[in-house]
């Protein structure tokens, strides 16, 4: 898997706090994460409190998350955090800990942000690792037509496949699909979609497809929070590339 998210830098500080005041307000999840080897490792917080003349922000770990967390923070002395209702990565300097159950960092002078998209999202080599079921009609045909196709990139606004010349007759732009199935190895989830674009993708050099395609691309019309939040976490948990970005602040 691999992705094709662009990053940039934010170095104002009263936007780098209101983000992060944002966060608190929302009381979006936060994720602490460590790199380890090629395995990525999540444990969930939440803001508890800002304190804008220290520069300093308090994070709490989720219960269930108490233990995680306290292994992923170890003895470093820095903490990186993943926020996705901004989006956001940051790097804080860890000050100090309250028996492992608070968390008091000091506020980064530079974050970085997706740019144009609001969600990450990560494109997919392994065709076995996200396959989306769904049933579709035709103008042209009776009856309904079963599709159990490779997801090629998801995000947590949607997802694209690709359909033959043959199989392109039962999609149009517009079209709703109330009841879709996205699997993922050990799991799945139900939402429903519309089709917002269909794009010819002739092959090359670079994609490796052995013959014309049409790539079918699908926003989320209906999917709950829970599912929601499950693919922010599924995605991040799978990118690495765009981690060295932080990493290196």
């Amino acid at each position: 898997m691999d992705t094709d998210n662009n990053l940039k830098e934010v170095k104002d500080k009263v936007t780098i706090f209101n983000l992060l005041s944002g966060a608190k307000e929302n009381d979006s999840d936060v994720f602490v994460w460590r790199l380890i080897g090629n395995r990525k490792h999540l444990g969930k917080m939440r803001v508890e409190s800002i304190r804008k003349t220290d520069n300093v922000i308090c994070l709490v770990s989720v219960e269930e998350n108490e233990n995680l967390v306290k292994e992923i923070v170890g003895s470093l002395g820095h903490v990186d955090l993943y926020i996705p209702d901004c989006a956001m990565l940051l790097r804080c300097d860890l000050k100090s800990t309250d028996r492992g159950l608070r968390y008091y960092l000091k506020i980064p002078s530079l974050v970085v942000q997706l740019e144009r998209r609001q969600v990450l999202r990560l494109t997919i080599t392994d065709s076995n690792s996200i396959q989306v079921h769904l049933s579709k009609s035709s103008k042209r045909s009776v009856g309904l037509q079963l599709f159990s196709k490779p997801c090629i990139d998801i995000s947590s606004g949607g997802f694209s496949f690709f359909v033959s010349k043959l199989e392109l007759k039962y999609f149009q732009i517009g079209d709703e699909i109330p009841e879709v199935k996205v699997k993922f190895d050990k799991s799945s989830i139900q939402v429903g979609v519309q089709v917002s674009s269909i794009l010819e993708i002739s092959p090359d050099d670079y994609n490796g497809l052995p013959y014309k395609v049409w790539r079918i691309n699908c926003k989320f019309n209906t999917i709950d929070q829970v599912s929601r939040k499950y693919l922010e976490r599924y995605i991040f948990e799978r990118i690495n590339q765009d981690l060295r970005v932080i990493n290196e602040v």
